[in-house]
């Protein structure tokens, strides 16, 4: 059996809590993975692939970096929870991340290098052991078949040669410093001067240019600062212990400068990470449409991982769209094209077409594949693990928004679709009735006619009825169609220059017979402006308001309409002295359908519609009682600017006319 215990206690039948297997950049660590993935199995447990990040591992070469990537690859495959931190100690990021997620085994490699390297700079296996308290630890070298392999030496990644010529010039310059004030300095105080030039080589340039200048400014001391001077002799023993003390200050020094300097662009990476995180769930979150959705994340992608970025969605067909982002090469759609088939990431850094100059991440959706995200990595290197975590989640977060985008759709599709049947079926319960009753009247009067041979006055009754009530019927068929093309979006207005009282004129033209006998008064001054409107459609309005006067009033009450001019709008008031609106019922008679308990026959579309134009002309209707009994309408229409200065033909024909 390959995995072996190093506290000596068999783990736990079912743990209480998730596998945790510490995953670095050696080979082992993918055997390590599918130990970790047979157990978790076995266990019927969850299970995690950790990565800490260190500046030692910031240093280690591209290969090193990819072979982590391949293998938090491998462990997301397997059903793994991938997780990348950053963090100076190794234990004690493991032992933190274990606490967190209550992890209850941890899984780690067998150490493969030599014991006095162990002794030197402590051992891994030996602090998540003594830090694990109640935490089982598995040391392992893999499977059965994989024995521990040496690890070779890894490439240092190489120093600019001008950094050392920096710390050699700063020595340099604390030399000449220390030689121009001789006379006036101690030995300490020229010791403490080639220590701020440490401090300040520490602070800019790598750990071994600083190393070098702490070495260098120990040895520049000796040669020119102490007897016998121009020489590394020392004539007593207590300077070999100032340049003990020395040599020792500057290189811990420089090495906690370097640290500290570390720490703070580690710091600084993560502040704009979430600074990104937060950006990018702001603006989503108050997107809408999938091409916004799609052109925002493109934007953060872009400027977070510092690549050109493209962002494609699928379309209805199936094919792939751009919306976002810098349009990449064709050879990048090959890789998309599986991508976005598979769900799964191809190219730089995946199994699939590793060749590819790009990364393409799927945006995966609950139900479908949403589209892709290519990363053009032809100037750059590969992302770290750390920024490729920052980019699969970026990538997420912008696949949730598309999904929430696309939902959004479906419902206010679904919405669509069920005030339409709601509308179909409140039709159809409204009208029913009033189809039936005219067509009824019209079928028995011509049935009279056609059956029998009724006196001349009974027939004009007849026919009269039939007219009638053909005309009613051609009224509500009207109303309905207004309807249809209303709910559909469907007016076409045709704006012309006309005066209001042309509009009313034609309209009580039409219900000349309708209100025979009534009173109508108006009050249209003759200064009104002209207003830019469709007449047709607004010859409606007045006829349905003026209906509705005739239907709900006596015939010796008067209908009353009025206009005035107000603030680049035109105010008409169309007003009766019938039993006026019930209570609260003054925004509820534009709704659709909506009849008073004592309205005579009818649909109940008329003042919707009435609404529906005068919106369509960016005005508006408003429903009041009046003081002393009846109802008024007031509609409100805006001028549309000023009306076209007559050609001087036209001027002349409109003189000789007048």
């Amino acid at each position: 059996m390959s995995e072996k215990l190093h506290n000596g206690v068999e783990p736990r039948a079912e743990p209480e809590g998730a596998i945790l297997v510490a995953v670095g950049p050696a080979p082992q660590s993918a055997d390590l993975i599918r130990v970790a993935c047979r157990m978790a199995t076995r266990l019927h447990a969850p299970w995690i692939a950790l990565t800490v990040e260190t500046p030692a591992f910031d240093r280690l070469p591209a290969s090193e970096h990819d072979r982590v990537r391949g293998h938090l690859g491998l462990a997301g495959r397997l059903g793994a929870e991938t997780l990348v931190v950053r963090g100076e100690n190794v234990p004690a990021e493991v032992l933190a991340v274990a606490r967190e997620r209550k992890v209850s085994l941890i899984v780690v490699g067998k150490p493969t290098h030599p014991r006095w390297r162990e002794r030197l700079r402590g051992s891994l296996v030996d602090e998540i052991v003594h830090g694990s308290q109640g935490i089982d630890v598995i040391v392992t070298t893999g499977s059965e078949w994989s024995p521990a392999k040496p690890a070779g030496k890894r490439p240092r990644p190489a120093v600019p040669f001008t950094e050392y010529l920096y710390a050699i010039a700063i020595v340099g310059l604390s030399t000449a410093a220390c030689w121009l004030t001789r006379g006036t300095l101690s030995l300490a105080d020229q010791a403490m001067i080639f220590l701020l030039g440490v401090l300040g080589v520490a602070s800019k340039l790598s750990r071994g240019p600083a190393l070098l200048a702490a070495v260098a400014s120990v040895a520049a001391l000796d040669f020119f600062f102490v007897p016998p001077f121009f020489t590394f002799a020392v004539s007593e023993l207590r300077y070999v212990i100032t340049f003990a003390v020395m040599l020792v200050v500057g290189l811990t020094v420089s090495s906690l400068t370097v640290r500290i300097r570390t720490q703070a662009e580690a710091a600084r990476q993560r502040e704009r990470r979430m600074a990104a995180l937060w950006a990018i769930s702001r603006e989503l979150g108050a997107a809408t449409g999938a091409d916004n959705v799609g052109r925002i994340g493109a934007r953060h992608l872009a400027e977070t991982i510092e690549a050109p970025v493209e962002l494609l969605l699928a379309g209805a067909d199936g094919e792939l769209r751009e919306v976002g982002g810098v349009q990449g090469p064709q050879s990048v759609l090959q890789a998309a094209r599986w991508a976005f088939e598979h769900g799964k990431p191809a190219g730089s850094g995946t199994d699939t077409l590793p060749s590819s100059t790009a990364l393409v991440l799927p945006l995966m959706g609950t139900q479908a594949v949403l589209g892709v995200v290519t990363v053009d990595l032809t100037d750059r290197s590969s992302p770290t693990p750390s920024q490729r975590q920052l980019l699969d989640t970026l990538v997420a977060q912008t696949a949730l928004a598309l999904e929430r985008a696309r939902l959004a759709q479906e419902a206010r599709a679904a919405e669509t679709r069920a005030e339409r049947e709601e509308l179909r079926n409140a039709l159809l319960s409204s009208v029913s009735h009033d189809l039936r009753t005219p067509l009824a009247s019209i079928t028995g009067a011509a049935t009279a006619l056609i059956d029998g041979d009724p006196p001349r006055a009974a027939r004009e009754d007849l026919l009269e009825t039939i007219h009638e009530e053909a005309d009613r019927l051609n009224r509500l068929v009207g109303n309905l169609l207004d309807m249809t093309r209303l709910e559909s979006g469907g007016f076409r207005l045709r704006k012309e220059w006309v005066p209001i009282e042309e509009v009313v004129g034609c309209a009580l033209n039409r219900l000349e017979r309708a209100l025979s006998g009534r009173r109508v008064e108006l009050d249209l001054p003759a200064d009104l402006p002209l207003v830019a409107l469709d007449p047709v459609l607004v010859e409606q309005v007045f006829i349905n308001l003026l209906e509705n006067a005739a239907k709900y009033t006596r015939p010796e009450t008067p209908i009353e309409i009025g206009a005035r001019a107000a603030r680049e709008t035109v105010v008409i008031e169309v007003a009766d002295r019938g039993p006026g609106l019930a209570a609260g019922a003054e925004e509820r008679v534009f709704e659709k359908f909506f009849r008073a308990c004592s309205a005579p026959a009818g649909s109940g579309l008329g003042l919707t519609i009435c609404r529906g134009i005068l919106q369509a002309h960016g005005g508006q209707i408003t429903a009041e009682n009046r003081p002393g009994g009846g109802a008024l309408f007031r509609i409100t229409l805006p001028v549309g600017g000023s009306p076209p200065a007559l050609a001087p033909e036209s001027a002349i024909d409109a003189q000789e006319t007048g």
